[in-house]
């Protein structure tokens, strides 16, 4: 670049991070809008379908590799995922493989079973150390039992006591393996009942109760904070649901991707709505944008520190004139916009799944997922400008755990492919050099009073994108580890998510922050002092925010005049030389 080119770009990037930092409340900026014509929203069904879904179950569990391992037991199919490989020089390919997981009842063990769509391999099974998300119907099995058990039956059918999905989902007790369905119970205020978590044993339906009333991580004290749980069904790990969205003006492609939803999403806990091949007017942006990791911490130690996982998908309220093209996905009518509990505080709805509409100048993708009491909120939105602004909120339905002050933290993992594989990364600050080249992996805090950004750019050329912070995305501690980390990208052939650095691989919904290992984000092991100069690069962005149900938030923004509510974080991706 020679030297007026340089001037150029440093007065572009000086009026660039000054806009950013003057709207990084995460408020819409109040520029000047033209007049512009509506957008078009296109869907198209991809991935496979329902039916040849069901068609791998049923073959993977009638296999002689799984039937060699569970004949003559009692075991439940709770969790279906795909695996991918991922070929960089192709557009993401549909999924071909899938992994089927098993619980054994008699035997307390966990088995998962492999094999392909098209029934040209045959299934493997093993055993592995892993204890799935309870889906509906275990729990609703467990919820059946206390119903019957001579300690519950009266008050849980007199709505005494109601049930609900508390965290962790599971126990297993000390010095056993056996696999325990964790059921919470709300009293609801009621002087004739007290709030309770206890746990059940589904292969003899025996019931575990706690001198504490609860599990470890856990609390039931006598006082419950949140929103009223509806008790709505949800979306199970593995559902049909893979989309490619199109977005035209005036017969302007303005947005093309790949859309997959949370129950359909990669990583160890799934990763929320997922977006690939993402290309604003023609030009690849991101090749994947998702939330591998997502945990909680309450720092005064009353519960957790929990990992939660992004792909049980929870009822929102949509438009009655909404038209769903595929399986799980939802276009509203002009005009109209999804409610989710953070925007409306209720726990109900009449869709679970994506939700698309256009708001202002802005393509929103939207859903609502649920893990144990917390309900989240997760939209991406692409602006007609070329900005995406993804967003995660944050609520939770009744219970005594959320009573008390507790951090969430979400980690968005974004494979820049700006125009092409291969960019170069710089850190940007006010006031300051204003491209400082990133040439080796690293992580670093945010800082606000500089507005510490990225710009991820082509190799070949002058286009970019820059990530920038809002202010209410906060700042990591100890437990959030850190704000960015740049790293160079990863693909092992039918590797494993930890081998893809897909994630850190953590398997378990509770356990103690260490210096390694635990529930709080673990990818620093990532770094190893690999170049990212003119390379694949991935950026993780980590955000924080301050929860409290039984006061206010330490960190929220004004209510924003889209309906966001003030439990929202997430940066600003904006182009620059598009």
């Amino acid at each position: 670049m020679n030297k007026f080119n340089q001037i150029f770009v440093g007065l572009l990037l000086s009026f660039v991070l000054l806009v950013n930092f003057t709207f990084a409340d995460g408020k819409t900026s109040k520029r000047t809008r033209r007049a512009e014509k509506p957008v078009e929203i296109k869907v198209v069904r991809w991935g496979q379908s329902s039916a040849v879904i069901k068609a791998a179950k049923l073959r993977a569990e009638n296999s002689q590799a799984v039937q060699k391992q569970l004949n003559g037991t009692r075991y439940r199919l709770l969790e279906f995922n795909y695996l991918e490989n991922e070929d960089k020089s192709k557009p993401t390919q549909i999924p071909t493989q899938f992994r089927a997981v098993f619980y054994d009842y008699t035997n307390d063990r966990t088995i998962a079973a492999e094999g392909d769509f098209a029934g040209e391999q045959e299934i493997t099974a093993r055993e592995i150390f892993y204890q799935p998300i309870p889906n509906d119907e275990e729990f609703a099995e467990a919820v059946g039992i206390l119903q019957g058990d001579k300690n519950f039956s009266t008050p849980l059918k007199s709505e005494t006591l109601t049930a609900y999905r508390p965290m962790p989902p599971t126990t297993v007790l000390d010095g056993t393996n056996e696999r325990l369905i964790n059921v919470g119970l709300d009293a609801q205020g009621n002087a004739a009942a007290k709030n309770e978590i206890v746990s059940v044993r589904i292969k003899d339906g025996q019931v575990f109760r706690y001198e504490k009333a609860a599990p470890e991580t856990s609390l039931a004290a006598q006082s419950s904070c949140g929103l009223t749980n509806a008790g709505q069904f949800t979306s199970g790990r593995g559902t049909e649901g893979e989309y490619q969205l199109t977005v035209k003006q005036d017969g302007v492609t303005l947005w093309e991707m790949l859309v997959i939803r949370p129950s359909a999403s990669s990583g160890t806990l799934a990763s929320g709505i997922e977006v690939r091949d993402v290309k604003y007017r023609g030009k690849s942006v991101l090749k994947r944008g998702h939330v591998p990791v997502l945990d909680v911490q309450y720092p005064n130690g009353a519960c957790g520190p929990y990992r939660d996982w992004q792909f049980q998908e929870d009822m929102f309220q949509t438009a009655p004139d909404s038209i769903d093209p595929a399986p799980g996905i939802r276009i509203l009518p002009s005009g109209k916009i999804a409610q989710t509990i953070v925007d409306n505080g209720e726990d109900v709805g009449d869709f679970k799944g994506v939700a698309v509409y256009s708001q202002n100048d802005e393509t929103v993708l939207v859903t609502e997922m649920q893990a144990g009491w917390y309900r989240y909120v997760m939209k991406w939105r692409f602006a007609n400008d070329g900005t995406i602004r993804p967003r995660y909120g944050f609520e939770a339905v009744r219970d005594s755990c959320v009573c008390n002050v507790h951090n969430h933290h979400a980690y968005w993992r974004f494979d820049f492919d700006i125009v092409n594989p291969n960019n170069k990364v710089f850190q940007t600050e006010r006031g300051r050099k204003f491209l400082q080249p990133i040439t080796t992996e690293t992580t670093f805090l945010k800082r606000i009073q500089t507005n510490r950004s990225l710009l991820i750019q082509n190799s070949t050329g002058d286009e970019a994108y820059m990530l920038v912070p809002n202010l209410t995305d906060g700042i990591a501690g100890d437990f959030g580890r850190s704000d960015f980390w740049v790293l160079q990208y990863k693909n092992v052939i039918g590797g494993t998510p930890l081998q893809n650095e897909i994630d850190d691989g953590y398997i378990y919904t509770a356990g103690e922050c260490t210096e390694t290992d635990g529930s709080c984000i673990n990818i620093d092991k990532f770094i190893n002092g690999e170049s990212v100069k003119d390379k694949d690069v991935v950026v993780w962005y980590g955000a924080h925010f301050i929860h409290d149900d039984a006061g206010s938030s330490a960190n929220r923004a004004d209510k924003p005049s889209d309906h966001e509510d003030s439990h929202i974080i997430g940066p600003d991706i904006r182009p620059v030389r598009w």
